[in-house]
Formats: structure tokens, sequence, C-alpha cells
């Protein structure tokens, strides 16, 4: 054999043994390669779990981050446009506190009698159409118009007004209402006007109220009426201006407190001990209580309680087209059923006349101190007239929204304890000053006497003229202001909408009714 072959064998022979090495393994070898495999597999479990846990990690301290990050983007919002004005949700909720506050504050007792829930109000019924939140909704936009338009004005115009106290004044009240109410400002100011409201970011909207505040009262004091005017609106609606005097006394049913023999059948008092009576024991009752009227209408002028220089609204409103009536004349008398009271209103007319109750004019200032004498002092020390007491108003007065202090059109019983007393006083006379702290208040009232002043009811009908004609002028300014709301957050534009389309339908009906 050759070198060559012998090589050529001895390789084959080795691949050979090889070959046979690998094909055989022991139990030994097997586990331990798996258990290779399996560390190798948990290895790359591992490896992938900790990289999702990475991931996941960051999620989260992502999410975290985006809190202040959505709480911003929510403050910054764009509520809506009003105009060329993009509204803010800081702007809009200051707004709609301001407006839902003074709502609450001036109605919540009333609203309250009507059994309403004004810690719940927002979601209750304003009317037909619109729920209170919606109300107020369509009223801060309506304030919000209004502002952007007065704002304009007064750049037009190139009006000017420094509101810096009048702004400090405000901002030291919420400081004192958050120290009594023994939260923080920040919290105070959420609660009262929204929940990104602060002092900071609500500072230059407050000054932007209180310059077309300024504005508004210098506007409306331009819209006078002459008297020709206030006594035309008098003729036309007399009804509401004009006093009455008339004598009345109530005789109520006396229903019955247990059954009688005109109960219902198996009526019993309530374990509470009320009783329902029957229609028929109610009409007995009132049977009987009729009876009384008509037995004293006879007398009713001479023995009726007497009620004089009511307005119509402050009548009874069972009895008020009655006495309403423009051919009633001393002496006439009635019988008024009063079907939700069981009872009957006897009633006969005395008179109707024009409200002649004299008013007052005066100069007033008021300060949040105790310094009625040194203003007195300096009073007397400046020439002790008139031109002198406007310059101390303009001087020391906190509420100066009235040109030099002048109040006309009071009546006596609108001021505070002695100093109703003091200008009622028959020898009062005009350039009389006197000064009263006021201690329920803690405000001093400094007066000027400037005599008296024309029938309450010119001055009732002279501010609703003014006020008509700022509404007008209101109406003017902001009519091309449109309100675009492209997210939707005005529910009360798609509220009133479909009310108006629904009564659309109704008309249609029927007028396709009636046609056929």
């Amino acid at each position: 054999m050759s070198e060559k072959t012998e090589s050529a064998v001895k390789t084959e022979n080795t691949e050979n043994t090889e070959k046979t090495e690998k094909a055989v393994k022991t139990h030994y070898d097997i586990k331990m390669e798996k258990r290779k495999e399996a560390k190798r597999r948990e290895k790359r479990e591992q490896t992938i779990w900790k990289c999702a846990g990475i991931v996941i990690l960051i999620a989260i301290i992502a999410f975290i981050a985006s809190f202040p990050i959505r709480k911003y983007m929510r403050m910054t919002e764009t509520v809506c446009t009003i105009g060329d004005r993009a509204v803010s949700r800081v702007e809009f909720d200051y707004n709609y506190n301001m407006v839902k506050n003074a709502y609450v504050n001036n109605y919540s007792y009333l609203l309250s009698s009507y059994g309403m829930d004004v810690s719940d109000i927002e979601n209750q019924m304003y009317d037909e159409t619109l729920t209170f939140r919606q109300y107020f909704q369509k009223e801060a936009v309506n304030r919000i118009k209004q502002t952007i338009a007065l704002g304009a004005e007064i750049a037009k115009e190139g009006y000017t007004a420094d509101v810096t106290e009048q702004y400090e004044e405000y901002a030291q009240t919420m400081r004192d209402a958050a120290k009594e109410a023994d939260m923080s400002l920040k919290a105070y100011y959420q609660q009262s006007l929204g929940e990104f409201a602060t002092e900071k970011r609500i500072e230059k909207l407050v000054r932007e109220t209180l310059l077309v505040t300024e504005y508004s009262d210098y506007k409306q004091n331009g819209f006078e009426p002459t008297d020709d005017q206030i006594n035309a609106r008098y003729t036309e609606d007399a009804d509401d201006y004009d006093v009455f005097d008339y004598k009345m006394v109530r005789i109520d049913a006396e229903l019955p407190t247990e059954p009688t023999e005109l109960a219902d059948e198996g009526a019993a008092v309530a374990e509470d001990g009320s009783y329902t009576p029957s229609d028929a024991e109610k009409e007995a009752a009132m049977a009987a209580a009729k009876e009384l009227a008509d037995e004293a209408e006879p007398t009713i002028m001479e023995d009726g309680e007497l009620h004089e220089a009511e307005k119509a609204s402050v009548v009874n409103y069972q009895i008020r087209n009655w006495i309403l009536d423009p051919s009633r004349v001393e002496g006439d008398t009635t019988v008024v059923e009063a079907e939700a009271t069981n009872s009957y209103y006897v009633v006969g007319f005395v008179a109707r006349y024009q409200d002649q109750e004299p008013t007052l004019s005066l100069r007033i200032i008021s300060t949040n101190e105790d310094n009625g004498a040194q203003i007195l002092s300096e009073y007397a020390q400046n020439g002790n007239n008139e031109t002198a007491f406007i310059s101390l108003y303009d001087k020391y007065a906190v509420d100066q929204n009235v040109e030099g202090g002048l109040y006309e059109g009071i009546t006596g019983s609108a001021l505070p304890g002695d100093l109703s007393t003091w200008a009622n006083d028959d020898t009062r006379k005009a350039g009389d000053v006197t000064s009263y702290f006021d201690t329920a208040s803690s405000i001093t009232y400094v007066a000027y006497y400037v005599g008296e002043g024309k029938p309450s009811w010119y001055y009732t009908i002279k501010n609703i003229l003014m006020s008509e004609e700022m509404d007008n002028y209101l109406a003017g300014i902001t009519e091309t202001l449109v309100v675009n709301d492209p997210k939707g957050n005005l529910d009360y534009l798609s509220a009133e909408a479909a009310a108006e389309l629904l009564q659309q339908m109704q008309e249609l009906y029927n007028t396709e009714s009636g046609e056929n």
C-alpha cells in the first residue's frame, strides 16, 4: 500500500470515529445539554423581562409626569372664541363663577323656599330648556361679550380710569375671606372662581372687569332721560307705578281635623296626627266660610284692615286684577275665593293715586375707618361748603362710582340707623352735614344734605329708562361678536338649538293640522 493510499485510509477512519462518537450520547450528555439550553432560555427571558420592565417604568414615569402637563394644557385650553378673542379656561371659569355666585347670593333664599337644593343648583332646571349650569354658561358668554365690546369702546374713546385702589381693595377682601374661612388663599380663589384660579392669574381679569364697570357707569349716566320721557312712561305703565289703598279681611275655611259624616270611606287620622279632608268636607267648610265672607262684605269699609300706598306688585296676586280694574272707584267691595289656601278675601277699594313719597338728595362719603370727625374737621377748614365736601369725597370715599358722591331719589328708609333719622328731620336744610359710624358694618358715613328730590316714582322710571338704554347700547356693540365652540364646551348652544328646532316642528305641525 502506497503512502498516499495509507494516508487516505487513516483520514477516512478518523472521520468515521468522530461521527460514531457524536452519534452515541449518554443520558448524562443529554441531561447536561438540556440544562445548558434551559439556562440559555432563562437568560434570554430575563433579558426580555428586564427590557420590558424598563419600558413599563418609563411609561409609568411618563404618565405621572404628564399630570402637570395635562393640567397645564387644560388650564390654557381655548374654551371658545368670541370675535377675535380666544377665551381660556381660566377666563371662562372666572366669568362663569362670577355669574353663578351672584345668582346664588341674590336668590338662594327664594330658591330654597321653592324646595330647590342650592348646593346642587347646576344640575337642576333653570327653565324648560336649560339647566342652571347651561344658563350660567350662557350668561358667562354674554358677560365676556360685553367685556370685549366695552373694552373696544374704551380704546376707541380713549377713556381712562385708575382702578388700582379698587383692585387692592378686592384683593384684600379675598385675603380676608380666605382667612375667615380658614383656607389658603389659593384654595379660596379656586373654590370661588374656578379650579385654576389664583390671585396672580385672576388679577388681569379683575382689573379689566373694574375698568369696564367704571366705563359702563359713565356711559349709562349719559343716557339720562328728559322729564317728558319719564312722564310718558308713567302714563304708559301707570299700573306699575301707582299705589293703592284698600281694606281687606281674610276668612279661612275651618277644615275638619278628623273624619266627619262627609268623610271618604275608610278615612282616618294618620299616625302623625294629621288628617286629609275629603272633597265633600272641603266644600262644606268653604261654603260656611263663604257665608261669613258675604256677611262681612257690607261692613268691610269700616271693619277691614287698611292697606296703604301699596304698589300692584305688593298687592296679593289673588285680588290684584280686581284692584287694578280701571273702573274701580272708592267704596267698591268684593269677595274673592282663594282655593289654594281654602279661604276667602273680602276687599273694599279706597283709592288709587300717584306715589308722591318724597325723596332726598345727599352727598355721601363712605369709608372703612372711624374717621368721621376728622373728615368734618377738614371740611370746616377747607371752606365749609359743597365744593369742599366734593373734594373730600374724592380724597376719602372708598367707593367712588357716583360723581361727587351725589345720591338722588333716596327714600328715608334706605339710609342706615341714625343717618335716616337725621336726613328725615323736618328742620333739615341744604348744607347741613353729619357723620355716622355704623357699628354693624364698621362703615363711616359722612353726609351733606342737598335737599328734597322728586317723588320716588320719578326716579324709579328714570333708572328703568337709563337701564333700558344701556341694554340697547350693549346689544348694539355686541351683536357682531360671533361665538365659536368647535370643541362643544358650551352645551347651552346645542340645548337651545334643539329647543328651537322642536318649536319649529311644532309650529309646522300645528299649521298643517289647521290646514287639514
